[in-house]
């Protein structure tokens, strides 16, 4: 039997500040998606320890794998100006 996989919480920061945020905000949504390492690794085009580095918030990660783990998953980076400009406060959902 297969093992499941154990969601993850989205990180409590209202900003992706470095990359330990940015591997929780990552780790978070692949898990709700209920997917497994190596299948959004697949997906995303990119190797399991690259996933697994981004993941655990190796800021020595090319930029261009995790644009492509967030495209792969959904993920659109924001920023409050750009998003709402007349908004002083952000929207659970505003950077996910």
């Amino acid at each position: 039997m297969a093992n499941r996989v154990k969601v993850s919480d989205m990180p409590n920061s209202a900003y992706i500040e470095d990359a330990e945020v940015l591997g929780k905000l990552v780790k978070a949504k692949r898990t709700n998606m209920n997917m497994k390492l190596a299948d959004c690794a697949a997906l995303c085009g990119i190797g399991i320890n690259t996933l697994s580095r981004i993941e655990n918030g190796n800021a020595n990660c090319t930029l261009s794998a995790v644009f492509s783990v967030l495209h792969g998953l959904g993920i659109k980076l924001t920023t409050k100006e750009l998003s709402n400009p007349n908004s002083n406060s952000l929207a659970d959902n505003e950077w996910v």
